[in-house]
C-alpha cells in the first residue's frame, strides 16, 4: 500500500509530540472513547501515529491496533508502547481494501487525521474501510477541524511555533479554494541545517463529511464541538462526530 502520509518523515516525527503535546486534550479523549467500548473491547485507530490515543487506551485495558502509513510515527509509538501493547500495520487507510479482522466495537480517527486522504474519492475509500471494519452497533469516531477559516484565505498565511528551548517551527500554509487543498510547508530551525517538510491535506466540510459518510454507509449519531461535549455550533473551530453503521 502506498504511504498516503509519508510527510511524517523521522524530522517531523521526532517534534510531533511539541506540535502536538500529549496533553492536547487527550484525557478528555479518553475519557470521551472510554464512554463508547467497554474495557478488553477491540479499537482500531486510523492514522495511529506515535500512540498519544492509542497507548494510554491500551493501558485502560482494550486491544488497541493501529494504522499508519509512517514508519518514522510508527517507531516512536514503538518508544512509547515499551510492552507492544498496541498491534500496528504499516499500510493507507485511504485505499480501498483494509482488513485489520473486522467486528471492532470502536474506531477512531482523529486530530484532522482523515484530511490526509487528499481527494473526494480517497475519503470515500476511507469512510468505507470504516464501515467494513466496524461492528454492528459499533461507533467510528471522527476529530477534526471546521475548515471556514482556511476557505476564505486568498494569500499564503505565515505563522511560527515554538517547539522547544533551542527549536521553532515555520509554517506556510496555502489554500486552493476549487479543491479545498490546503499545502503547508513546515520549516524547523533547530540549530542544525533548516529542514522543510511539505504536506497537503483535502479539507472538507462538516455536513460534507455527513454525506461522505452515507455514501459510505454510515450515520451521524452525535456531534459535539470537542471531547468534552460542547455544544456544537456554527462558531465551533473543531468538531468531535460519532458514526454507527446504517444498516
Amino acid at each position: 500500500m502506498i504511504a498516503q502520509n509519508a510527510h511524517y518523515n523521522e524530522k517531523m516525527a521526532s517534534v510531533y509530540e511539541q506540535m502536538y503535546p500529549i496533553g492536547f486534550d487527550t484525557d478528555a479523549a479518553l475519557e470521551f472513547l472510554a464512554t463508547l467500548a467497554e474495557p478488553g473491547a477491540r479499537v482500531l485507530e486510523l492514522g495511529v501515529g506515535t500512540g498519544r490515543i492509542a497507548v494510554p487506551m491500551a493501558e485502560r485495558g482494550y486491544r488497541v491496533f493501529g494504522v499508519d502509513a509512517s514508519e518514522s510515527m510508527i517507531a516512536k509509538l514503538a518508544e512509547r508502547d515499551s510492552k507492544g501493547e498496541v498491534t500496528v500495520e504499516l499500510g493507507d487507510f485511504t485505499q480501498p481494501g483494509l482488513d485489520m479482522g473486522g467486528d471492532f466495537p470502536l474506531v477512531t480517527l482523529v486530530l484532522n487525521t482523515f484530511f490526509v486522504a487528499v481527494s473526494r474519492e480517497a475519503q470515500l475509500n476511507c469512510l468505507r474501510n470504516v464501515r467494513d471494519q466496524l461492528a454492528p452497533g459499533g461507533r467510528f469516531v471522527l476529530e477534526a477541524f471546521d475548515p471556514s477559516p482556511y476557505h476564505v484565505l486568498t494569500k499564503p498565511d505565515l505563522s511560527m511555533r515554538f517547539l522547544g528551548e533551542n527549536a521553532i517551527m515555520l509554517d506556510t500554509l496555502m489554500v486552493d479554494r476549487s479543491q479545498q487543498l490546503m499545502v503547508a510547508t513546515h520549516t524547523i530551525l533547530d540549530g542544525g541545517a533548516p529542514q522543510t517538510t511539505q504536506h497537503v491535506l483535502r479539507y472538507a466540510f462538516p455536513q460534507e463529511i455527513d454525506l461522505l459518510a452515507e455514501l459510505a454507509g454510515l450515520r451521524l449519531v452525535e456531534r459535539t464541538a470537542g471531547w468534552r461535549k460542547e455544544p456544537f455550533t456554527a462558531l465551533s473551530p473543531r468538531h468531535v462526530s460519532v458514526f454507527e453503521r446504517a444498516e
